[in-house]
C-alpha cells in the first residue's frame, strides 16, 4: 500500500541487496541487514507495518537517480570497515506503472570479492617507553598478522593504544598525535626491468597477485609531537566539589572552591553543607597520590560514584601544576528521601474450575539515599495484597501482607577487613529483613521471617553487562498453619506432606547474570543467568539443629534471545530448574519445601494454563479429586521453553499497538516417583508424554514507560488429556473439556499481564 504517492511521478517503492558470494549464510545475514541502512535518504523507502503483515510506504519519497553514486560511496565505505576493499557493486532499477503510480525497484548487486590481508603490522614511535609500552601490550592489539584488514579494526587499535598511553601517565597524548601508515604497493613491482615486455607482465602478474590473494602492510606511527606528550605525569590530589547545584558553573568552582574543606591523605572534599562523610571518596576511589594518570581509573572512579545513586549529575575536571595532575569532580546530589506509591493488578482466567483469579496489591516505599553521610541506600517497604476468585462463593482466595527492610552499602563490607575496592568492577554489599504473612483460605496460613547479606559485582564493557551476586548467609524462620482443606489433600496424597511441614532456612545462593547485544550479530541480544542454591549443608553434622532445618540444593538455568528486523522480533526463551532435598529427616525430607518449589501457568509462563496450574508430569491427581482440583501445584523440576513472533499492527501517535504469535512448551515435576502418585515424577522416556504445549497470540499496547499485554492460548497438548496422546484433535475442537472429578474446564486461557513475558 502506499500513501500520498506522487502521481505520474518516480517514487522509490522497494529497496533490495543481493550478495552474490558471502562467505556463509550468517555473514550474508548481517551484511544485507547493515547495507540495508546504507541507502542514501532520497533512495531509501519508508514503510511502517499494519496488522503485522501489511507494510504501507508513507510519502513516498521521490527518486533521485543522481544519488546513486553517494549510495555506492556510503556502501563501498562500509563493506571496507568490514575488510572488502575491491567490492563490485551495480545498481539496477525498474519501474513499474500502476495506473498513476511510478513505482521505482531499486536492487544493489553487490560482489564483495576476497578481503584484504594483513601481512605485517609494525610500531614505530621513535620513542623507547611508548614502543616498549606498545610491544608488551601488543596481544590485546585489535589487527593480527594474516587477518583480514578493516578499516574499523584499524581505528579501534588507534582507541586502543591511546587509551593504553593515557592509561600510563600520558596526559596529553590523543588520537591526532597518532597515525597508522598503510603499504598497498606490490614490493615485486620495484624490481628494475629494462625489457618492455617483461614490464607489462611484471605489472600483469602484480594485478593478479593482488586480485587472488591482497595483502597490505600496517605501520603505527607518532606524528611529531610537542615533549609533552611523550612525558608521564603522576596524580598530585584528587577534589571532590560534594553539594554543587545544578546551575553551578563547573570552571568557576575550580577558580573560587566552595565554602568548607576537609582533608583525608590525598583526598580533598569541599562543600557548602556536610552533607558526605570525606572516607565515603576514599573508599570509592581505586587513585593515589604519585600514581600514574590513568584515564581508564578516572573514569571508572565516575562510573562508581554515579552507580551509588546519591547523586543525580556528576562532572569532571583536570588541571596541570608543577608537572602532576589534579582530578577535579563536580556532585550535585540526588534528593536524599522520598515515597512512591504503587498499585499493581493482574488477571488470569482458566480453568473454570481452577479459578477466575484477580490479583491487586499495593506497596508504599520509603527511600533514604545517604544513610550516615555515607551514600548507603535503605530502602522500607509495606506491601498488601489480595488475589480474589471471581468463580467462588467466598471471593477471597488469598491475602498477603509483606513488611521489608534492606541496605545497599557500597564497596565489599568484609568482617575485619576494611573496605575493599576493585579496579574492574563496581562492588555493593547488601543487607535486608523481611516479614511476610500469606493465608491461603481454608488451606494454609505461612508467616515468615527472612534476613540475608550478600555481595555483588557487576562489570560492565562494550554494551555487555555481567553480575555476580553471593549470599553467604541467608536465614529464612517460617511457621506453618494448616487448615482443613489441606490436611485432606495430604490424606490424599500423603507425598506431599514433606513440602508442607514446619521447617527453617539456612541457605547461600550465588548467581551469575551475562546480559547484552551480540558482539558478532548487531541485531541480536542475549540474556543468560545461572544461579545455585545450598541450604543446611553447613548445619549438617549438627544432630540438634538438623531437625528444624531444611537440607537441599536449588539450581536454575535461563537464557533469553531476542533477535529484531526491519519491523519484527524473534524472542526465546528456556528455563530450566531442579531441586533435590537430601535430608534423612522423617518429616522434612522428601521435596523442597513448597516456598521454594517450581510452578507453571499464568501470564508470564505457560499461558494456557492458570497460575499455577499446570503439572505434575501427565499426572490426573488433581483431575480426580474435588477436594484439590483448585489446588496450587508444586514441582522440584521444571523444564520450559517459549518461542514469540512479534509484530506492530498500528502506531498511535508515539504509542505502538502489536501483537504477537507465541508457543509454551514445558511442565513441573517431581524429582522421584512416587507410589501415591506415579505420574508426577521425571523420567527422560516420559518426557514427551508429559510436555505440555500451548500456542496462541495477543494484543499488546506500549505507551513507553510500560507495555500492556492481553493474551489468548489454547492447549494444544495437555498431558492430563486422556485421549490422542494428550493432543487436541483438530477435527473436532472442543473449547470444553470435563475431568474424570465432573469438574468442566476451559482448554483456553486469558491472560493480562504487565510488560513483556520474556
Amino acid at each position: 500500500m502506499v500513501h500520498d504517492y506522487p502521481k505520474e511521478k518516480a517514487f522509490v517503492f522497494d529497496n533490495k541487496i543481493e550478495i552474490k558470494d558471502a562467505e556463509n549464510k550468517n555473514a550474508l545475514r548481517d551484511l544485507t541487514y547493515n547495507l540495508n541502512n546504507y541507502w542514501d535518504d532520497s533512495l531509501k523507502v519508508r514503510k511502517i507495518r499494519q496488522f503485522g503483515i501489511f507494510s504501507t510506504i508513507i510519502q513516498p519519497t521521490t527518486f533521485n537517480p543522481e544519488r546513486i553514486d553517494r549510495t555506492i560511496q556510503f556502501m563501498h565505505n562500509y563493506l571496507a570497515t568490514k575488510g572488502y576493499h575491491h567490492p563490485s557493486l551495480n545498481i539496477i532499477s525498474r519501474v513499474d506503472t500502476i495506473k498513476n503510480e511510478w513505482r521505482v525497484y531499486l536492487k544493489m548487486e553487490v560482489t564483495l570479492h576476497k578481503k584484504t590481508i594483513i601481512d605485517t603490522i609494525t610500531y614505530e614511535f621513535g620513542d623507547k617507553n611508548l614502543q616498549d609500552l606498545a610491544a608488551k601490550n601488543a596481544s590485546g592489539s585489535y589487527v593480527k598478522k594474516g587477518a583480514a584488514y578493516s578499516s574499523e579494526y584499524i581505528n579501534n587499535e588507534l582507541d586502543r593504544l591511546v587509551d593504553l598511553f593515557r592509561s600510563n601517565g600520558y596526559y596529553y597524548f590523543t588520537k591526532e598525535k597518532i597515525f597508522a601508515e598503510v603499504d598497498t604497493m606490490n614490493t615485486s613491482l620495484m624490481k628494475l626491468n629494462l625489457d618492455p615486455l617483461a614490464q607489462v607482465n611484471q605489472i600483469q602478474d602484480a594485478i593478479k597477485k593482488s586480485q587472488e590473494n591482497p595483502s597490505w602492510k600496517i605501520s603505527f606511527q607518532l606524528r611529531n609531537s610537542h615533549p609533552s606528550v611523550t612525558k608521564a605525569y603522576p596524580i598530585q590530589k584528587q577534589i571532590f566539589y560534594s553539594d554543587i547545584n545544578l546551575a553551578d558553573n563547573p570552571d568557576s568552582i575550580l577558580v573560587k572552591g566552595l565554602k568548607n574543606s576537609d582533608s583525608l591523605s590525598d583526598i580533598v572534599q569541599q562543600y557548602n553543607k556536610p552533607k558526605f562523610k570525606t572516607s565515603l571518596f576514599k573508599e570509592q576511589s581505586i587513585i593515589h597520590k604519585g600514581d600514574l594518570f590513568n584515564e581508564h581509573y578516572f573514569f571508572h572512579t565516575l562510573n562508581t560514584l554515579s552507580a551509588l545513586g546519591a547523586w543525580q549529575q556528576i562532572d569532571s575536571r583536570t588541571t596541570v601544576h608543577n608537572d602532576s595532575i589534579t582530578l577535579h569532580y563536580f556532585i550535585v546530589p540526588a534528593l536524599r528521601r522520598s515515597f512512591s506509591l504503587d498499585l499493581e493488578g493482574s488477571r488470569n482466567t482458566a480453568e473454570i474450575g481452577a479459578g477466575n483469579l484477580l490479583g491487586l496489591s499495593t506497596s508504599l516505599t520509603f527511600r533514604d539515599r545517604n544513610i550516615q553521610k555515607k551514600s548507603i541506600q535503605s530502602i522500607t517497604s509495606f506491601r498488601t495484597g489480595v488475589e480474589l476468585d471471581l468463580n467462588k462463593s467466598n471471593l477471597t482466595q488469598t491475602q498477603l501482607l509483606n513488611v521489608s527492610q534492606s541496605y545497599s552499602f557500597p564497596g565489599l563490607m568484609i568482617p575485619f577487613k576494611p573496605i575493599v575496592k576493585s579496579i574492574n568492577s563496581n562492588e555493593k554489599t547488601s543487607f535486608s529483613l523481611n516479614g511476610s504473612y500469606i493465608d491461603r483460605l481454608n488451606y494454609y496460613r505461612l508467616k515468615s521471617f527472612t534476613s540475608s547479606w550478600g555481595y555483588e559485582w557487576k562489570k560492565t564493557k562494550n554494551g555487555m553487562e555481567d553480575v555476580i551476586s553471593y549470599k553467604p548467609l541467608n536465614v529464612e524462620f517460617y511457621q506453618l498453619s494448616k487448615f482443613g482443606k489441606l490436611d485432606s489433600l495430604l490424606i490424599l496424597n500423603p507425598f506431599l506432606r514433606s513440602s508442607f511441614n514446619n521447617g527453617n532456612v539456612i541457605s547461600q545462593t550465588i548467581s551469575y547474570v551475562h546480559s547484552g547485544p551480540s558482539q558478532k550479530h548487531t541485531n541480536e541480544n542475549n540474556y543468560f543467568r545461572i544461579g545455585l542454591e545450598e541450604a543446611g549443608g553447613l548445619l549438617g553434622t549438627s544432630a540438634s539443629i538438623q531437625k528444624n532445618i531444611y537440607r537441599y540444593i536449588k539450581t536454575e538455568i535461563e537464557f533469553r534471545k531476542l533477535i529484531k528486523y526491519n519491523y519484527t522480533e524473534l524472542a526465546w526463551r528456556f528455563m530450566g530448574g531442579w531441586g533435590n532435598n537430601y535430608s534423612n529427616d522423617g518429616a522434612l525430607g522428601g521435596q523442597l519445601p513448597f516456598f521454594k518449589q517450581f510452578t507453571a501457568g499464568g501470564p508470564y509462563s505457560m499461558r494456557a494454563w492458570g497460575l499455577r496450574q499446570l503439572g505434575l508430569g501427565s499426572s490426573t491427581f488433581y483431575d480426580t479429586s474435588r477436594i484439590s482440583q483448585n489446588f496450587d501445584r508444586f514441582g522440584d523440576l521444571q523444564l520450559e521453553t517459549n518461542l514469540e513472533y512479534r509484530f506492530t499492527i498500528a502506531q498511535i501517535g508515539s504509542y505502538k499497538i502489536g501483537s504477537a504469535l507465541f508457543a509454551d512448551i514445558g511442565n513441573i515435576w517431581n524429582t522421584r516417583d512416587n507410589s501415591q502418585d506415579p505420574n508426577a515424577g521425571f523420567k527422560l522416556d516420559r518426557l514427551y508424554k508429559d510436555l505440555a504445549v500451548g500456542i496462541g497470540t495477543g494484543i499488546r499496547i506500549d505507551f513507553n514507560y510500560f507495555t500492556v499485554r492481553v493474551d489468548y492460548a489454547m492447549k494444544m497438548k495437555d498431558p492430563t488429556r486422556p485421549y490422542n496422546n494428550g493432543w487436541m484433535d483438530m477435527n473436532h475442537i472442543k473449547w470444553t473439556e470435563i475431568k474424570t472429578n465432573g469438574t468442566r474446564v476451559n482448554n483456553y486461557a486469558w491472560q493480562f499481564g504487565i510488560g513483556l513475558p520474556f
